[in-house]
């Protein structure tokens, strides 16, 4: 059973990746295509009468640099060459510490002129120092590429968290009409065409780490898994809807700085409490469930012998603290695997169901009833009367015997044991008796019979 499940999860895990690098392709394409796009107007004079207003915003060294990373993250997609991806890598971040340079010393290299000459701005060809660090973290993440090093991919994958930390700056800086945080002026930013081509790229990262790090929590099916896909798009969306409303509703009232920081706050505060208590209720109903599944016998709806284990230390101690007297029965069904051989296990299980039924039905709930193996059943009690729920189970069991639509009749073997905690060694002793009891009681029927 636990081979099928993980063989179930297994192929549910495949068909979930399959998707994500399908999206992993789609992105990459989108964004190269953008870049290639962004090139032809850098080169053919005649490509740039024909696209969009500002698509000079995308200098020649940032196209060239997303059309680099696109193809580098296609390579690894590919299993290419180690090497040839260091390479690219490498020669991404020359061309991002190219523009540092050149903001650093306020001197125009020949290299950032190299592919065509940028007439719109007076520094031509040079990225904005945003685009730079995230092609430095980008190229690094491509330099460190080996899928045989965990140390790597964690490194890799502390990368791609701080490449999600810039698209989110860049973002905010967008969203909130901060300037300062997407660019130096109107000429030197983060266009938004650059914008989008690094959220493509970032996710196109991140899906490298979903298989084998710390992001392929994502994809898993346990609790975990569970809680991290559903808070993380309030997690991010959150804030900027609430801190947005906030700004949109308070400008025209005069709201004070100061009033709007706190409300701010007062409602971040409000929704990750809300966040933190759905998921724990979320998260409680789980492990309910596991819990049942970990303690039940799928077939019968009873405890299994997991079960028995942990109620029976329970019963065993509160006799021993308490010196009170312990009841176990041991019921095995007689000629189970006749009926499984001739009949089929279908009706071998239907038989198995029913006893268990009658089982329920006939004993108190706060006794243990519990199914330990294939045809063997066990009813643990704290109370002395039991004789009058066996006497109940013979007569319910006779008179199912009685219809004549079954091609089975029900008949068991019992062994039955009286007791104190402290004249056994333990709960298992106590079992062991039992069933020797039982054993003895079937051997007796064979020898009648």
């Amino acid at each position: 059973m636990d081979k099928l499940i993980d063989h179930q999860l297994h192929q549910q895990n495949s068909g979930h990746l399959l998707v994500l690098l399908h999206a992993q392709t789609t992105c990459v394409v989108l964004a190269g295509g953008i870049a290639v796009i962004t090139l032809f107007g850098w080169l053919i004079p005649p490509v740039a009468l024909i696209l969009p207003e500002g698509w000079w915003l995308m200098k020649q060294n940032t196209a060239l640099c997303i059309m680099l990373s696109a193809l580098t993250i296609m390579l690894i997609q590919k299993e290419y060459s180690t090497l040839t991806i260091r390479l690219c890598g490498i020669t991404i971040i020359l061309l991002a510490t190219i523009s540092l340079y050149g903001h650093a010393s306020g001197q125009t290299l020949m290299l950032e002129t190299l592919l065509t000459q940028d007439d719109y701005t007076k520094f031509s060809g040079r990225m904005s120092v945003h685009a730079v660090i995230f092609f430095y973290l980008l190229g690094i993440s491509f330099i460190i590429a080996n899928k045989d090093q965990n140390h790597r991919n964690n490194l890799r994958d502390i990368l791609t968290l701080l490449l999600i930390g810039m698209v989110l700056v860049i973002f905010s800086g967008y969203f909130f009409s901060a300037t300062s945080l997407y660019g130096h002026s109107t000429e030197i930013l983060v266009s938004f065409q650059t914008f989008i081509c690094m959220c493509l790229l970032t996710f196109a990262n991140f899906v490298r780490g979903i298989y084998g790090g710390i992001f392929s929590l994502f994809l898993g099916f346990g609790i975990g898994s569970y809680t991290a896909r559903v808070a993380l798009p309030w997690a991010i969306v959150g804030p900027f809807a609430i801190i947005s409303a906030i700004n949109y509703f308070s400008t025209p009232s005069g709201i004070s700085q100061e009033i709007q920081i706190a409300l701010s706050a007062t409602l971040l505060s409000l929704m990750f409490f809300f966040i933190i208590l759905w998921l724990s209720n979320k998260i409680s109903h789980l492990e309910d469930n596991l819990q049942k599944l970990a303690l039940t016998d799928e077939m019968t709806g009873l405890y299994n012998h997991r079960a028995f284990s942990i109620l029976g230390k329970h019963v065993f101690l509160d006799s021993l603290r308490n010196d009170t007297n312990m009841i176990l029965l041991y019921f095995d069904l007689d000629g189970l695997k006749k009926i499984n051989d001739t009949l089929g296990h279908q009706i071998g299980s239907e038989m198995i169901i029913e006893f268990a039924n009658l089982l329920k039905a006939n004993f108190r709930r706060n006794e243990t009833i519990a199914r330990i193996g294939g045809d063997e059943f066990v009813v643990l009690s704290k109370k002395n009367e039991i004789d009058a729920a066996l006497i109940r189970l013979a007569d319910a069991i006779k008179a199912a015997n009685c219809k004549s639509n079954k091609p089975y009749k029900i008949s068991y073997s019992q062994g039955k044991i009286i007791g104190k905690a402290k004249d056994f060694a333990s709960l298992d002793d106590l079992l062991t008796q039992a069933d020797a009891l039982m054993y003895e009681n079937k051997k007796q029927k064979k020898l009648k019979s």
